[in-house]
């Protein structure tokens, strides 16, 4: 909706309230609910909405990672405005964020991908993705999960369909356009593919995708968890990311007729920058401690390098002379959107502008195994943290490093199983 018809939309009386959202860096969701009168006021004005600067760097159990912090603004984009289709006279709408002098906070991750997709731009190029998130649905009360149907099968269409209906029929009433649907490999897994769309636009999807699905499992009295590897016996959970470039007049350059491959020179750098830089887009691809358990799948890819066989981690799909798509196959759902993509985008820039290659079908970097490898690679790749930013950098891997020593002092049950009676 344009700016007038949202004033229209909020002068009508169909809604009572809006909730303004912000992404903090680990990608979850943060917001305030404000009634219609006093959005209508910020959004007149671009006034903004004022929280806690400690609000953005939270951990997984909601702790600052600093106690020292400024105000920061939300500034409502709106267009991304949308009604919450289940939810009475109920809309929503994403932010950047600001501190109070008005420039841009340095730990708001949708500014960043912002000045990622601006820099691509000034080269001649847009990038357009569509992500394909998998999830598994589960029982409210025991957590298992919520069917035991087969990969692929239609019983387990059959079995969720009333869900799988509003659930699409939600996606779709907030602007995330489904594609498809599939029982995926595990018991209650499910997949979801969305349209391609631009760079910000298709991070806000997941962003809302990720909103609507755990809403709409509730609705249904289950839960849903985009954990990436849940359950030990089961598969885990990954998210399948396809981007194309295109010229700023929408052409599609990466196919080259005349190539072996089909790869234009445009191409062959912009995968070379994201070869080159891959250990650090995995710290924001696969960003948990969890998210390397599931490396070790048959159905996760291993081989890190570019080819069309399904277990490098940049397929070329079979359709690419078609659909002019490449397949990044290691994200997984609980990634950070916007730090993910400006990652891949700033590695391919870095490709094109030094004139870096790949070779199709061949090895390249070895991937790191652990979240820790991939932090250390971050750490130390000067480029990305100039290109994202030092703060958000330095905050990241702080929140991340944290993040596995609490795990390192966690006393686990197999521990317990093994050790408890050694040496007696």
């Amino acid at each position: 909706m344009s700016r007038s018809d949202i004033l229209d939309q909020l002068k009508s009386g169909n809604i009572d309230y809006v909730r303004v959202e912000f992404i903090d860096i680990l990608g979850n969701t943060r917001a305030r609910s404000l009634r219609r009168a006093e959005f209508e006021e910020i959004s007149n004005g671009l006034k903004g909405v004022l929280f806690p600067e400690s609000l953005l760097i939270l951990d997984y159990q909601d702790r600052p990672i600093k106690s020292k912090y400024d105000d920061v603004i939300a500034i409502p984009d709106l267009n991304t405005f949308v009604m919450i289709p289940y939810l009475e006279r109920t809309a929503r709408v994403l932010s950047f964020m600001n501190m109070p002098d008005g420039t841009p906070s340095p730990y708001c991750s949708r500014t960043i991908l912002k000045k990622a997709t601006q820099s691509l731009e000034e080269l001649g190029f847009r990038m357009h993705v569509s992500f394909e998130p998998t999830f598994y649905l589960l029982k409210e009360n025991t957590m298992e999960p919520a069917d035991s149907a087969k990969a692929f099968s239609p019983e387990g269409l059959m079995e969720e369909q009333n869900f799988l209906r509003n659930m699409i029929k939600n996606l779709e009433n907030v602007g995330v356009q489904v594609e498809l649907i599939n029982k995926h490999y595990g018991p209650g897994q499910y997949e979801v593919s969305f349209a391609k769309m631009e760079a910000m636009e298709s991070a806000d999807s997941l962003i809302a995708a990720r909103e609507v699905i755990r809403d709409t499992t509730r609705l249904f009295h289950m839960y849903s968890t985009f954990m990436p590897k849940p359950f030990k016996q089961h598969p885990g959970s990954s998210m399948d990311v396809y981007f194309s470039l295109t010229s700023l007049d929408g052409k599609d350059v990466l196919y080259d007729p005349n190539d072996k491959n089909g790869f234009s020179s445009i191409a062959y750098s912009f995968l070379g920058g994201i070869m080159e830089h891959l250990p650090s887009i995995m710290a924001f691809a696969a960003p948990t401690v969890n998210s390397y358990k599931r490396f070790r799948e048959v159905f996760t890819p291993s081989v890190p390098g570019v080819g069309s066989e399904r277990h490098f981690m940049i397929r070329v799909p079979s359709n690419f002379r078609d659909a002019r798509s490449l397949e990044f196959r290691l994200a997984d759902p609980l990634t950070n959107s916007y730090l993910f993509l400006a990652s891949m985008i700033f590695a391919g820039i870095d490709g094109i502008k030094n004139g870096l290659s790949v070779d199709v079908n061949t090895y390249t970097n070895q991937l790191p195994s652990t979240l820790k490898e991939a932090l250390e690679k971050l750490e130390n790749d000067s480029y990305m943290m100039y290109s994202l930013g030092q703060e958000i950098h330095t905050a990241y891997l702080e929140l991340k490093n944290s993040e596995i020593e609490t795990y390192e002092r966690e006393i686990t049950p197999w521990e317990i199983n093994t050790y408890l009676k050694a040496g007696w």
